[in-house]
């Protein structure tokens, strides 16, 4: 009898621990914040800008042949499949990436914005984010990026920037590009730029 209850005892006790220990690591992934919250950057501006009934003035160049275009997105929808792009930057925040990346707090020697900068040496999808602002880090001016990705198909590198301003206290996105290339394993290479502002409709 008294073996017995020892073992419940004693089981009882693992039990517990085991559950504070789950807690506890539950807590810390549910609360550990990611490098920098891209997707909520760019989900604020969705809701700006279809709000604004803003239009997009687009100059794409592929393979040296130039083509512009205004594109009128209707919904919340149609602004995240514009911004697509933008969103894979997100990656960054994956918790086995969170130890991968140096953080640096610099000046801008070219204006008097300072730059949260995360740069890694390591093989990731995204090799660098700068984020541009001004006094405060939700005064964000500018952010430039390094996506690259590759599979057993293709290989592609693009580099992004995003541009905002402030308006009546409201940080508002007024032109984006995407610089890249694609090589195509059993195909010719593709390079493209693409150059957009954001307008509002007349």
């Amino acid at each position: 009898m008294q073996k017995s209850g020892l073992r419940r005892q004693l089981s009882l006790a693992v039990l517990v621990l085991f559950s504070l220990l789950f807690v506890r690591c539950s807590n810390e992934n549910v609360g550990s914040p990611g490098l920098y919250n891209i997707d909520s950057l760019i989900s604020t501006q969705i809701f700006y800008l279809k709000n604004n009934g803003a239009e997009i003035r687009k100059k794409a160049v592929l393979n040296g042949q130039e083509k512009i275009t205004i594109v009128s997105p209707k919904d919340s929808l149609d602004w995240s499949e514009e911004l697509a792009v933008f969103m894979d930057l997100d990656v960054i925040n994956k918790p086995i990436y969170k130890e991968k990346y140096k953080v640096e707090d610099l000046a801008d020697k070219e204006s008097n914005l300072r730059i949260k900068s995360y740069t890694t040496t390591e093989d990731l999808p995204v090799r660098f984010l700068r984020v541009y602002y001004y006094r405060s880090a939700g005064q964000v001016r500018k952010i430039e990026a390094q996506y690259d990705e590759s599979n057993s198909l293709y290989a592609s590198s693009r580099f992004l920037t995003l541009e905002f301003e402030n308006a009546s206290d409201i940080t508002l996105l007024t032109s984006y590009s995407v610089d890249g290339g694609q090589k195509m394993f059993l195909d010719d290479s593709v390079e493209y730029t693409i150059d957009a502002s954001i307008v509002k409709k007349k």
